[in-house]
């Protein structure tokens, strides 16, 4: 668009209660029928929509949760499935190893303890069953037919004894002995028989039991042993695959692409080369597919409402001049992406564009900017976003009717995006508006405003306050400002706050050149040496149109405005 200042006397002058006015010093902009695109414009950086990942898969041991790189594979290069892409420091998992292997070593002893002395008390069980209570049994039965044997011929010679006593031939003490011998040898044999009821109906049962109990021990220490020994064993092979997954192969075939990231949050940064530090389950390198790829960028969160799925796109590579891709938006994130508490807090949401038809030369990295295309209108009335200001509940601008005559006219206002506002109703192609009507307020009669449309802020005592020459002020805000009023006001309050020496609420020629920022010495628009707030939000919110819409504006169609007297 091309814009030319109608004059070059430098100020204008105004006549109280007059409508025609002299406009030497203005900026206008003719209204003319274009296309009108609304496109939301961000960077992103182009990656693969079916990337196969390799990461990490060495876990962690008690402090050792990160693991040294060693040795990685060069970027870009093709490998093929087994070929070696990355080696982790395992010296520590090695070491891990030895005290491994120790400890494994005392619980294959214990485990043979277990066996031997569970087989033990196995064996005690059958050699008492079988032996030794038999045995004991045995010698109580002998014992019992002494007793008995013994008994019986002490009752015999008892009685021979007591025959002999009766015709006096032993004495009454030989006889009393021979009596003693026959109830002794009776106690002897019913002793003989208790030990063996005892050894049958008790001790047996007993000494059972002990060696139950024995096996029982024996076998729960064996199963401990066991699970002592297998635990070992598999920590052992644990960190033997451990130190086996040190050394990372390739998956499939692909191109390298190392997982490098730079992320917002704190700590996040992980560059992928020898000395890093890498995490389980932490990505290190990707095997991208080519033949399907896309743009993922992030969205600020004021124009994030305008996008949705399924909407189309055009993507530009800074890596390719000329090269302009189609693609689709595929996703869009319900939740805005983590902010650094050190960056700027401004939130944005992570979006993804499929590339249609990705051509060869694309790679995953490149930086991209997208632009999605949120409305289109073919043979519209635009005229630039600051040509219209609101003034009431209406929008106006401000029309030049001759070389010396300005007209404030009420338009409809319709869609509008950073740069262009489209006119559906008020003005005629070819007429010329002013560029930054609010300057042109005080020459004109503005229409008187009903009190409820007043700005209470203006209004003091019932009496609306700061009117502007012959109407009522109007709100600030115009039609197509919605997205980068807020930033640029913000900007704006920030370098007068930065330059502005002497506190007047403008810059002064001296104060911009203190500045040393170049990006404002063409925002005097009225010539007069002094660089006033709406001049600085102007250039400030134009600037900003073009640094984010580099793809819009290559693509725009719309005709070349001309402006100036004629």
């Amino acid at each position: 668009m091309c814009l030319v200042i109608a004059g070059a006397a430098g100020a204008y002058f105004y006549t109280a209660g007059d409508k025609t006015q002299i406009i030497e010093d203005e900026m206008f902009h003719q209204a003319t029928v274009g296309n009108f695109v609304h496109d939301v414009v961000e960077k992103g950086e182009v990656e693969s929509a079916r990337n196969v990942d390799v990461m990490s898969v060495v876990r962690g041991y008690r402090d050792l949760n990160n693991f040294e790189i060693l040795w990685v594979i060069e970027e870009g290069k093709m490998v093929e499935p087994g070929d070696v892409l990355v080696r982790l420091d395992s010296s520590a998992l090695e070491e891990e190893t030895k005290l491994q292997r120790l400890d494994l070593s005392g619980s294959v002893a214990g485990l043979a303890k277990s066996q031997n002395e569970l087989e033990a008390a196995q064996i005690a069980m059958t050699e008492y069953v079988d032996g030794l209570f038999i045995q004991e049994k045995q010698e109580l039965e002998a014992e019992i037919e002494f007793a008995m044997e013994t008994m019986r011929r002490a009752e015999e010679y008892y009685a021979y004894s007591s025959r002999l006593a009766a015709k006096g031939f032993v004495t009454s003490l030989q006889l009393e002995g021979d009596k003693f011998a026959v109830r002794k040898a009776g106690l002897d044999r019913d002793n003989a028989m208790l030990k063996l009821k005892v050894l049958i109906e008790q001790t047996k049962e007993k000494k059972i039991k002990e060696l139950e109990s024995a096996i029982g021990v024996a076998k729960a220490d064996l199963e401990s042993a066991k699970e002592r020994n297998s635990i070992e064993q598999k920590r052992l092979d644990f960190f033997l695959e451990q130190i086996k997954n040190c050394t990372i192969t390739a998956p499939t075939s692909g191109q390298v692409v190392y997982a490098n990231e730079r992320g917002n949050r704190e700590a996040s940064e992980f560059i992928v080369e020898p000395g890093s530090t890498v995490r389980e389950r932490q990505t290190i390198i990707r095997l991208p597919d080519y033949t399907a790829m896309q743009v993922h960028v992030l969205i600020n969160e004021s124009r994030v409402a305008l996008v949705d799925v399924g909407m189309k796109a055009t993507i530009t590579l800074d890596a390719f001049d000329g090269l302009k891709l189609t693609g689709t938006v595929s996703k869009v994130n319900e939740y805005p992406e983590p902010i650094s508490r050190f960056g700027a807090q401004v939130k944005r949401y992570a979006a993804v564009v499929t590339i249609d038809g990705t051509p060869r030369q694309i790679k995953p990295g490149l930086t991209a900017n997208c632009a999605i295309h949120i409305e289109k209108l073919n043979d519209v009335l635009m005229v630039p976003v600051q040509s219209v200001f609101p003034y009431g509940d209406d929008y106006y601008c401000m029309v030049r009717k001759t070389a010396e005559e300005i007209e404030p006219r009420k338009v409809d206002v319709g869609s509008s995006n950073n740069r262009f506002v489209v006119i559906n109703d008020g003005l005629e192609a070819g007429e010329y508006v002013s560029m930054s009507p609010r300057r042109l307020m005080d020459t004109v009669d503005m229409p008187e405003l009903a009190p409820e449309q007043l700005n209470p802020n203006d209004q003091e005592d019932g009496n609306p306050k700061g009117r502007q020459g012959r109407g009522n002020p109007a709100p600030e805000k115009s039609p197509g400002q919605g997205e980068r009023t807020g930033n640029a006001t913000q900007l704006v309050d920030q370098v007068l706050k930065k330059f502005d020496a002497n506190n007047d609420g403008v810059l002064s020629s001296d104060e911009l050149a203190a500045s040393g920022d170049e990006k404002y010495t063409n925002a005097d628009q009225d010539g007069d040496g002094m660089i006033q707030r709406n001049e600085l939000i102007a250039v400030t919110s134009t600037d900003e149109a073009l640094e984010e819409d580099p793809v819009r504006i290559a693509e725009d169609q719309s005709p070349q405005a001309v402006g100036g007297a004629q």
